[in-house]
This record gives structure tokens, C-alpha cells and sequence, in this order.
């Protein structure tokens, strides 16, 4: 099957009574996207050392993003290996970027696309400082992003990223001080 493809299918679950009947599972579709081809999220993705950093991390200085290999031709055993795992592979071919989203002030919803995005190499790490997110192109009020580390591999000309990425959600490093970000940082 090639890459948008729709796929009608039909689970037939199996109980101890038996296999459902094709004729009595409901239909239901799948549009492929070239999972296979893509590769896997990295795993261990932190923030100053932290799943769960300090929302002010940028405004205080800046954030050491970490993260582990994964491989997707590597890992192909039934025994699926932990998100705080150490690193498989890396894959050949595999880099990373570093994706900031600015956050809508009315919705609270991460937009797309992303509002920056950094090539990380194929390295394990990233330094990102404040000044990485400049105020310039976020939309007006914006006082938080997220940030999101994916990995990417180049297919054919396109880069193809894998399907979900661990992001952070952060204070927005320009929405601190003085007349700035109202209700976030009072006093800073």
C-alpha cells in the first residue's frame, strides 16, 4: 500500500467463547502515512535534568534539553524498551530538531507550525537560551511556548519526523518584567 491510502478493516477480537465473526465486526479505515519509514520519537527527553522542569527554566537562564537514541531498525523484538531507557542506535540518518510553539493566550492550544525551528544535530543534547525565542513572530500576548524535541530523517527530498513528540511547556522568556505577560511572574 503507498502513503495515503485509505484501508477499510475489521477487528475480530478473540475471547474465551471464540473469534467474532466477520460479518458481525463493524468496518472501519486507515489512512496510511508512511510509519514504517519514519523514525521513532527520541526517548528520555528532559528538561535541566527534569521530566517535569520549572515553567520559568527560559526566563531564568537557559534550558539543557537531553534525550536518548532510538532505533527503528534495531529495536524489532516484542519486548518494548522503556521511554526512560538508555540510548539504541542512533539510527544512520537520524538527526533531531527543536521545535517552539507559541501558545495561543485565548485557547491555551499549542499552534502550528511550530514558530521556530532548530536543527540539533544527531547529537544527545541541546543548550536553547532565551535568546533563541525572540518576541518577533510570536503572536501578540503570547506569555507561554512549548517546546518539542522530535527526530528526523530525510526521505526522498522531504524530512519526515516521527508522529508524536515530548514537549515542555514554558513561560515564554520575553513575557517576564515590568508591563510584560500580565498574571505570570509577578515582580520578576
Amino acid at each position: 500500500w503507498a502513503a495515503g491510502e485509505t484501508l477499510a478493516i475489521r477487528l475480530l477480537p478473540e475471547t474465551g467463547r471464540g473469534t467474532l465473526a466477520f460479518a458481525l465486526a463493524p468496518e472501519d479505515s486507515v489512512t496510511l502515512d508512511r510509519r514504517a519509514i519514519r523514525p521513532l520519537p527520541p526517548g528520555r527527553v528532559q528538561a535541566n535534568g527534569s521530566y517535569a522542569p520549572d515553567v520559568d527554566a527560559l526566563v531564568a537562564g537557559d534550558v539543557e534539553l537531553t534525550w536518548t537514541h532510538r532505533d527503528r531498525l534495531t529495536q524489532t523484538s516484542p519486548v518494548i524498551v522503556d521511554h526512560t531507557g538508555g540510548s539504541i542506535g542512533p539510527e544512520p540518518g537520524v538527526g533531531y530538531a527543536l521545535e517552539v510553539r507559541w501558545i495561543d493566550p485565548d485557547t491555551g492550544l499549542a499552534l502550528m507550525p511550530p514558530g521556530i525551528t532548530v536543527d540539533a544535530g544527531s547529537g544527545t543534547s541541546w543548550t536553547l537560551l532565551p535568546e533563541d525565542v525572540p518576541e518577533s513572530g510570536a503572536p501578540e500576548r503570547t506569555a507561554e511556548i512549548d517546546i518539542a524535541v522530535r527526530a528526523r530523517r530525510l526521505v526522498n527530498g522531504t524530512w519526515l519526523t516521527d508522529r508524536d513528540a515530548r514537549t515542555f511547556r514554558l513561560t515564554a522568556p520575553f513575557a517576564a518584567g515590568w508591563d510584560r505577560g500580565w498574571g505570570f511572574l509577578w515582580g520578576s
